[in-house]
């Protein structure tokens, strides 16, 4: 990918909703790029709610999820201004398939790692496994959209590699980003070849051969991110089942439990 024309922002309902909404404008505007808004609302239910319905509660419900979506409304129309070039679509709905759908023709999703006490929000996996579009998920770390400092987790499968194109035209404007391998899994030469694949396409790549000293391919790549200062990680995001209960396993699924770090995925 050359770059990114049409950029979609996830504005459900959810805590620091204003931040990402900002990062949104800006990361839009260095790339000259096209912006709309999907904010879709679904409560939170208990097994208990699936198997007793009531008609008062469901009423009330929608009530709840409309207040939020207007709520998510104001703070788009604040930092946007009202802008008439940035869509907004919205609705009561599950937000990891709603989003999906969406995503069939757009270049990139943002979305974040805040958590929502009353609502459902998207699983960015679940949305980069469901629509093959790149997910773009912030972490709480400062935002800049221009990631200066990236790791590219590395693995020998299409979904890594996809990944890397797809991430291209923010590896371009890196100053530094290192190609990462893990353990013994992988061989110097093939971190080496993709250090001069990126290199290329005019990113300034170098590679990295670490060990699997803690047992733990996660944990391994976090602490180099901490060590590095890393300020986003692109991976690919893998499927490990045909089951939703069971799409996510290893790191991805480890990944996405650390809300500090940018995450950038595709399938």
């Amino acid at each position: 990918m050359t770059n990114y024309r049409d950029i979609v922002v996830d504005a459900s309902p959810r805590a620091d909703l204003h931040r990402t909404l900002e990062f949104a404008r800006d990361m839009t505007k260095m790339f000259s790029a096209k912006l709309s808004a999907a904010s879709y609302a679904w409560p939170r239910t208990s097994i208990g709610d699936v198997l007793v319905h009531n008609t008062f509660r469901d009423q009330e419900q929608t009530i709840l999820m409309e207040r939020a979506l207007k709520a998510s409304r104001s703070v788009f129309d604040e930092v946007f201004a009202k802008n008439e070039e940035t869509g907004w679509q919205s609705g009561i709905g599950e937000p990891t398939l709603a989003m999906q759908a969406r995503l069939l023709t757009a270049d990139l999703l943002i979305t974040d790692s805040a958590e929502e006490e009353a609502c459902v929000l998207a699983n960015p996996a679940h949305v980069a496994l469901g629509s093959g579009a790149p997910v773009l998920r912030l972490g709480r770390a400062p935002r800049n959209p221009g990631f200066s400092n990236v790791l590219v987790a590395w693995k020998d499968s299409p979904h890594a590699r996809r990944a890397v194109h797809d991430a291209l035209p923010i590896l371009k404007r890196a100053d530094s980003v290192a190609v990462i391998g893990v353990g013994n899994e992988l061989a110097a030469e093939r971190l080496e070849a993709v250090t001069v694949h990126l290199q290329l396409h005019a990113v300034k790549a170098r590679p990295w051969h670490i060990s699997d000293t803690t047992g733990d391919v996660c944990l391994s790549l976090l602490k180099e991110v901490q060590h590095e200062g890393a300020q986003l990680i692109v991976t690919g995001a893998y499927s490990r089942g045909p089951l939703t209960e069971r799409v996510l396993g290893g790191v991805t699924a480890s990944m996405l439990k650390n809300a500090e770090i940018s995450w950038f995925m595709s399938h």
